[in-house]
């Protein structure tokens, strides 16, 4: 009987929670409630115009998501004259825009009812091998095997700066997932996967729908839309989907990020530049092997800047190819942070990098040549994206330990950046815990490790506090001294109900240059662990934290160092899991992103014994504290056996535990319902344990 409730505990769908009496709103000077959280808007992808003089940029209606059900594009002016106005509406998706080379026009995605498919008059569906006529769009010819879909989803879209109405310019089958303006601003490159076959839709209405791992199939297929023609012509890359493109600055050539298949892992490991005559579709040379970003081209076309993993996966660096002599670089070999994100700076001559350096982001400018960095902005936050005008002023998304979400803009020689937007005003009411960057010596070798302190309003200092560890994904992930807020970022939401909290940054984090992300290869659980017992211990020794009211959790990786703590360390009294690899094996040769295992501990069979060292499931029997298990019911990155085999572990010895799934959720959690049921357990779980 109790191996059946048990069962049933897991797979039930998550109970309504019991209704308590009502709390404090946080705008009326009451604690940061998990609906506080919810209501929290998202702003990303600041596009700043060709004259440098307006930015676009994305919102959400949900602060940490990856799947929104809905999103705006707005825009600001950069002389923060006028408040930020709507630039679409609508009820769906609108995102990703991109202004057109002349600064009149704006291209973006778009989910809204399409009239092409609708069966509007006055659009032409013409293929591309008839003889353009004026007027008119254009979708692609069907192969003789496929059929053209009644209702397209997420497609381009043309809309005027100055006014007017959107309209549309595709019906592809599928989704467009990327797009690029040609230079001259007469084609649109873009990327879609084919049309499903007749046959394959006749095979899955006859649930003849088996799959065979690893087979590649829906492959991205490259696009370019002759604007004055209306025409589209289909591109191939043989046995390759294509993940990322870019125009060189004459138009004749693209550079593709390309992978074998639709598969995450290829996506992250077996991503290769390669370039594309434009004219003929005919593929050039393979440029690099192993790219993690999107290339960018140099103003004058001859070099191409990307990032690019380091050996084994673990680590990144910024790369320059040659593109005649094919000839590549590195840049940041020796550098101090870890760099996020690779530009061409509008002077030609040198880069833009955003990188994180302790827990602060920072803006830097680099010499192609000497690899030499000059900082540009040292940010208060965490920077999300930029982009650069032809003037030099950059626009950038981020946030702050105030601001969630919201839109800078910043000078073309650096300085302090200026903030356009307000985003969240609600936030100006709450009482907010302090956020700040802090750092301690570990006891291992006497490396800096730096993380950030979360507060609560009006702490006193030298109050010992109950205190939570909360650790971040990865392990090559970082935690920022920025906005600590989601339903995976607990700072704010448990500060605010009088908790210290700690967000350590231990070895195998990014942050501290490569080698100190790869001070965890073969050692999960080992130097990083006592990274964070260090922290703890500093905390503990300025009478910040009482030693004997301490939590830890944490997602992905962040749950892997949660359910080791309670397997190898008594000082902690309840934990939270989630989405945790407790079996380091199993997770090797079930996920989604095998090389990522392969990186820190090699082939499962020959290293099964330093898995099996680093796996909290084999040490279950030493667990003394209550402990919650979270899991995504789909999650394909960390199977939710594992949650499943953890929990089970403890509940068959009698250990106390309890273990909620997600229905449809993957690695992250996407549905606002289960985001603010995460967040309402967490608090809940730590106010009755602690």
């Amino acid at each position: 009987m109790l191996a059946l409730l048990a069962v049933n505990a897991v797979i039930c769908p998550i109970q309504a929670q019991e209704a308590e009496p009502p709390a404090v709103a946080a705008s009326a000077g009451g604690p940061i409630m998990p609906a506080d959280i919810m209501s929290l808007t998202y702003a990303h992808d600041a596009q700043i115009s060709p004259d440098g003089k307006h930015i676009l940029y994305v919102t959400y209606p949900t602060i940490s998501t990856q799947r929104p059900t809905r999103s705006t594009i707005w825009i600001v002016d950069t002389d923060g004259k006028s408040p930020p106005r709507r630039f679409t509406v609508s009820t769906g998706l609108d995102d990703r825009p991109r202004w057109s080379p002349d600064g009149r026009s704006v291209a973006f995605l778009s989910n809204r009812p399409n009239p092409i498919t609708a069966g509007v008059t006055g659009f032409a569906f013409r293929p591309a091998s008839e003889s353009p006529k004026p007027g008119g769009l254009a979708i692609p010819p069907a192969p003789a095997d496929e059929e053209t879909p009644a209702q397209p989803s997420r497609q381009l879209w043309l809309m005027p700066v100055d006014g007017g109405e959107a309209f549309p310019l595709t019906a592809m089958p599928n989704d467009i997932s990327d797009f690029d303006w040609a230079p001259d601003g007469h084609a649109i490159a873009f990327l879609a996967a084919d049309a499903e076959s007749v046959t394959a839709k006749a095979d899955s209405a006859a649930k003849r729908d088996q799959k065979q791992i690893d087979e590649p199939r829906g492959l991205a297929r490259l696009w370019i839309l002759n604007l004055d023609a209306h025409v589209v012509r289909r591109i191939m890359v043989e046995g390759r989907t294509i993940n990322g493109l870019r125009y060189s600055p004459d138009g004749s050539k693209l550079a593709l990020r390309v992978a074998p298949t639709t598969g995450l892992n290829d996506y992250f490991y077996h991503s290769d530049i390669m370039l594309l005559d434009v004219s003929s579709g005919a593929p050039g040379k393979l440029l690099f092997h192993g790219a993690s970003g999107d290339a960018d081209w140099s103003p004058d076309g001859k070099r191409i800047a990307f990032t690019a993993l380091r050996e084994q996966t673990i680590g990144v660096r910024g790369w320059v190819v040659d593109v005649a002599a094919g000839a590549a670089h590195k840049l940041g070999e020796d550098y101090a942070g870890t760099i996020d994100a690779l530009k061409w700076a509008s002077d030609g001559r040198s880069l833009i990098a955003k990188s994180l350096v302790g827990t602060k982001f920072r803006l830097s400018r680099i010499d192609p040549d000497n690899g030499r960095f000059t900082t540009l902005l040292s940010f208060d936050g965490e920077i999300v994206d930029f982009s650069q005008a032809g003037n030099g002023v950059i626009a950038l998304a981020g946030n702050t330990p105030t601001r969630p979400a919201d839109i800078w803009t910043l000078g073309r020689a650096g300085g302090t950046a200026r903030v356009l937007t307000d985003t969240n005003p609600q936030v100006k009411t709450w009482r907010l815990a302090k956020v700040e960057e802090i750092s301690w010596t570990s006891s291992k070798d006497g490396r800096r490790i730096f993380g950030t302190l979360v507060t609560p309003p009006g702490y006193v200092a030298g109050t010992p506090t109950k205190t939570v560890l909360e650790g971040h994904g990865g392990p090559e992930g970082y935690w920022w001294s920025g906005w600590l807020g989601s339903w995976a970022d607990w700072g704010q939401l448990l500060a605010t109900h009088g908790y210290v909290v700690l967000l350590p940054n231990p070895r195998g984090s990014d942050g501290q240059g490569d080698d100190f992300a790869r001070a965890v290869k073969g050692d999960w659980g080992g130097g990083d662990f006592q990274d964070d017992l260090d922290g703890l211990d500093m905390l503990i020794a300025r009478k910040y934290t009482d030693p004997a009211r301490i939590g830890i959790g944490g997602w992905s990786y962040g749950g892997f160092m949660s359910a080791w703590a309670v397997t190898h360390s008594d000082r902690f009294r309840t934990a939270v899991v989630g989405a945790a690899p407790t079996d380091i094996a199993l997770m090797g040769l079930a996920t989604d992103t095998p090389d990522f295992i392969q990186g820190y501990y090699g082939d499962v069979p020959q290293n099964l014994a330093a898995m099996d060292a680093a796996s909290s499931i084999r040490f279950i029997d030493r667990v003394k504290v209550p402990v919650l298990v979270l899991h995504g019911e789909e999650d394909r990155r960390v199977p939710a056996q594992l949650g499943l085999g953890f929990y089970r572990g403890l509940r068959l010895l009698g250990k106390p535990a309890e273990m909620v799934v997600y229905p449809r959720e993957p690695h992250w959690i996407y549905e606002p319902a289960h985001q603010l049921d995460i967040q309402t357990r967490v608090l809940d779980w730590y106010d009755s344990h602690l």
